[in-house]
């Protein structure tokens, strides 16, 4: 006898799975979900635990004919206005004197003395600070030495200086006014000028100030 061997794979039928997108399987799902409801729903109304449905009547229209309107009614007639009676009303003054009250004589107090104010003594007046200008000592006011370049090319002139005269009399500064038209004679001048001149300073009053004053110095050859 021939034995037939078989596994149990051999007669199984292999399910071909196809793919489902997620639109399809949400769909399939509401799908059965609704049809299980309708059918719940089905039962309850069939055993009478839920009322069937009353379907509303069908409407009637009825055709209303339209309000009449109002005649027209006219506009009242316009109010006079007729002003009341004035009543002019004069009021009543009384007036009542009251005489005046009496005099009584007031004392007045005598005068007060008026104060004796004595005479303002004038200070006697200060006399005028007198200014006396410095005055020159002629032992010093010697005539300067000839520049020896300008004997020898005959160089003459006259210059006119301005002097300042400090408190001790002494010539600070000799300004050149008018020169003799020799730079060499004008500069032996201002140098001998401020080496040996010599002044009395000026006074202002009993002080000695600072003052100037004018000199001339004259180069001429023999």
């Amino acid at each position: 006898m021939t034995q037939l061997q078989y596994s149990t794979g051999s007669f199984r039928v292999s399910r071909a799975r196809a793919p489902h997108t997620p639109q399809q399987r949400l769909f399939g799902l509401a799908f059965a979900v609704t049809m299980e409801v309708s059918i719940v729903y089905a039962l309850l109304v069939t055993l009478g635990y839920v009322d069937v449905p009353k379907v509303p009547p069908p409407f009637t229209v009825v055709n209303v004919a339209p309000l009449p309107k109002d005649p027209e009614i006219p506009p009242p007639p316009p109010q006079t206005f007729v002003a009341p009676p004035v009543e002019v009303i004069t009021p009543v003054v009384e007036l009542t004197y009251v005489p005046p009250p009496s005099l009584t004589t007031i004392s007045v107090p005598p005068p007060l003395p008026v104060p004796t104010i004595p005479p303002r003594v004038i200070p006697p007046s200060t006399p005028p600070v007198v200014f006396t200008p410095a005055r020159a000592i002629a032992a010093s006011h010697t005539i300067p030495e000839y520049p020896f370049v300008s004997r020898r090319l005959r160089e003459q002139g006259t210059l006119r200086l301005k002097l300042t005269v400090d408190e001790r009399g002494l010539v600070t500064q000799a300004i050149v006014v008018n020169s003799s038209g020799f730079q060499r004679l004008d500069e032996a001048a201002v140098s001998w000028v401020k080496a040996q001149w010599r002044y009395i300073p000026a006074m202002q009053g009993t002080k000695a100030v600072p003052s100037t004053a004018d000199a001339i110095v004259e180069f001429r050859l023999q």
